[in-house]
């Protein structure tokens, strides 16, 4: 009984405190732009012949025939993939009829360049090179880039959420304010792939005076957000 007697002037000496206490809360936002560092070429392969095997034995020299010319470029900064492989009948629609006319084969070979400056043109080139292959390239942030711009980003959005606290405080004839709670983990991240159009590099695959490829990526926004609340006593 004792302790219940004690313990409850120290409870009303808490709430007591905490209802003085008032709250400021405020979003900080950051932003910086940065220049895509990764490129990924999605290239389209496909063979028709009247059977499986001979289609399907077409196709895979072609891929092969590109993952070895990319191997005698003896660059290293770039993977190469392949995946969706599929093999079907080939159906011709004509005037509301079909025919089946053997089987078509294709898959989608995905090459991911590291380095968005020469090596990334010798590529292009060496893809030119191995046939009349139509592409597109699409510039992006590495999640390697993202993680290391990760702190940048989280000091501006705090920085933005005191800046603004600091103004409201002010506004009010607040003297002084305390951090009182932090929320972060809702980021949001802006991305804009930028695709090269496959119609005009199979153009240039033609021409005999063709030039290298010119590639000049439009910077990406990262974006970040922290909630804060500042507390302030009356």
């Amino acid at each position: 009984m004792k302790k219940i007697i004690f313990l409850l002037p120290m409870i009303l000496l808490t709430l007591g405190v905490m209802a003085q206490q008032q709250l400021i809360e405020v979003e900080g936002k950051s932003e910086i732009r940065i220049l895509p560092d990764e490129a990924l070429i999605h290239i389209s392969l496909s063979e028709k012949a009247m059977k499986v095997s001979d289609a399907t034995n077409s196709l895979n020299k072609k891929t092969k025939n590109l993952e070895d010319a990319l191997k005698k470029t003896g660059l290293k900064n770039y993977e190469f993939f392949v995946d969706n492989y599929f093999v079907g009948v080939n159906r011709i629609y004509s005037r509301n009829t079909s025919k089946d006319s053997g089987y078509v084969a294709s898959q989608t070979v995905r090459i991911k360049v590291s380095n968005t400056g020469e090596d990334l043109v010798r590529i292009t080139e060496t893809i030119h090179q191995s046939g009349n292959l139509g592409f597109n390239i699409n510039f992006s942030v590495s999640d390697k880039l993202r993680k290391e711009s990760e702190k940048e980003l989280i000091e501006l959005a705090v920085a933005d959420a005191k800046r603004k606290a600091e103004i409201i405080a002010a506004s009010l004839g607040i003297s002084e304010v305390k951090v009182h709670r932090v929320a972060y983990g809702n980021t949001q991240k802006d991305f804009f792939p930028v695709a090269r159009d496959a119609k005009m590099i199979m153009a240039m695959e033609v021409s005999d005076d063709r030039n290298e490829a010119v590639f000049r990526p439009e910077e990406r926004r990262l974006n970040d957000s922290v909630t804060i609340a500042f507390s302030f006593e009356n």
